[in-house]
């Protein structure tokens, strides 16, 4: 089979150079046509993230009002508790040796008496020193014992006791260290 080719080249490169024309002017569209979308899309998101903007920064406007108020009142709560904290640090010392004393003669036999009490506070902690008197040896050993194992009193010492005869009868005398834990 043999094929004639009855068009002369001139027509063919003619028609072949209006069809690359053609694609040439295609692909501008459709690149012109796809920037213009791409480029919509980029300018209505743009659009919509500038109006949210502005709704959340009127809303920030409305919130920053409470953020100050609240803001205000914490420095009030501050204030208040830095009142009431040097308010209990003031109660809380000024019973010591109140309750030290309490507790001292709570359980105190009456044949004990004391002379010459010493006291040192150091934060909770009361250290003395006193004089122990006693007429019965009996409740001078069962009020030590009751000191040394009762909670407040800690390091709890007692020095050389002598003894002394008296017109009652025998009189024991001793120092006593010891330190009280306030709570």
């Amino acid at each position: 089979m043999i094929k004639i080719n009855l068009i002369p080249p001139e027509y063919i490169a003619k028609i072949n150079r209006k069809v690359v024309i053609a694609k040439v002017v295609l692909g501008v569209v459709v690149s012109a046509a796809v920037i213009m979308l791409v480029s919509s899309w980029h300018f209505g998101r743009s659009k919509r993230l500038e109006m949210r903007l502005a709704d959340l920064e009127a809303e920030m406007v409305i919130l920053q009002k409470d953020v100050d108020r609240v803001k205000e009142i914490e420095k009030q709560i501050a204030e208040v508790q830095k009142y009431l904290d040097s308010i209990n640090s003031i109660n809380k010392n000024r019973f010591v040796y109140t309750s030290f004393l309490q507790d001292l003669i709570s359980d105190l036999p009456g044949t004990i008496w004391f002379n010459n009490v010493n006291t040192t506070l150091a934060g909770s902690v009361v250290s003395v020193t006193l004089t122990l008197n006693s007429n019965s040896a009996y409740d001078l050993a069962y009020w030590l014992n009751s000191l040394e194992t009762s909670g407040p009193y800690k390091d709890v010492t007692i020095g050389n006791i002598s003894v002394s005869e008296t017109e009652m009868g025998k009189k024991f005398t001793a120092p006593l260290t010891m330190k009280y834990n306030y709570r």
